[in-house]
């Protein structure tokens, strides 16, 4: 860095409510200085219509669902979710029989086989739409009913505000933390004019390939991939903001 450049304490958190402020506040922690770009707006549909009859258990792709869930799905459902994070927002809004996957739809799909009966009823996904797919169909290939139902939309968020737009433009920007493709994708097409050529100073930090694959069509200072799906893993790649800086 020449002697004259400002220094680079800042991280970009592209992720959407809930969980922004979640992970700003662990960012901080660390010593950065985090600044809010989400890049998806996340809308709750409160009258999807949830066939709860003859559901055995719920399995929870993203927290983004609950919402949705809580006080229309009884507490003591047994709820399948896809990671720690997503379990402990679940028991926090009052769930309580709460099992957590190792981090993907994969390891949740697995786990539904280790752990639940084609046989005792079906399994509701709630989820937005074009996502969980997937989940669902490897699912049905084990025998397993399901009921997928849409209970949140997924929109972009648009451009940056004035002081996101600043600080890459002021070059204090080191880091920015990436939780999907689509997160990745739509940060990129909003970016602000001159935006592009500021990654250049940027190292990304990606929650899965598909998430680096998205960010490869711009030209970063590095993408690193987290070693796990998960926020701890997210922030171990970012790790502590050096002293002195």
């Amino acid at each position: 860095m020449p002697p004259d450049a400002p220094p680079r304490t800042g991280v970009l958190v592209t992720r959407p409510e809930p969980g922004l402020a979640d992970t700003m506040a662990a960012v901080e922690r660390l010593g950065w200085q985090a600044h809010a770009m989400p890049a998806l707006r996340i809308e709750p549909i409160m009258d999807a219509v949830l066939p709860l009859a003859r559901t055995q258990a719920v399995l929870l792709t993203s927290g983004q669902a609950i919402a949705a869930l809580a006080g229309r799905v009884r507490p003591d459902i047994p709820i399948l979710a896809v990671g720690a994070v997503t379990a402990r927002r679940m028991r926090d809004a009052g769930f309580t029989d709460v099992t957590v996957a190792a981090g993907t739809a994969a390891d949740l799909a697995d786990l539904a086989r280790d752990r639940l009966d084609p046989g005792a009823g079906s399994l509701l996904v709630p989820t937005a739409p074009t996502y969980g797919q997937d989940l669902a169909v490897a699912l049905r290939r084990a025998g397993f009913r399901v009921s997928r139902r849409c209970v949140y939309r997924v929109r972009p968020a648009g451009a940056p505000d004035a002081a996101v737009r600043t600080a890459l433009a002021g070059g204090v920007i080191d880091a920015a933390l990436f939780y999907s493709a689509e997160t990745a994708r739509q940060f990129l097409r909003h970016l602000p004019a001159g935006g592009h050529a500021a990654l250049r100073n940027i190292r990304a930090i990606a929650i899965s390939q598909s998430t680096e694959a998205a960010l490869s069509t711009a030209t970063w200072r590095a993408i690193q991939v987290a070693a796990r799906p998960d926020q701890a893993a997210i922030l171990d790649r970012l790790g502590r903001r050096p002293a002195g800086e």
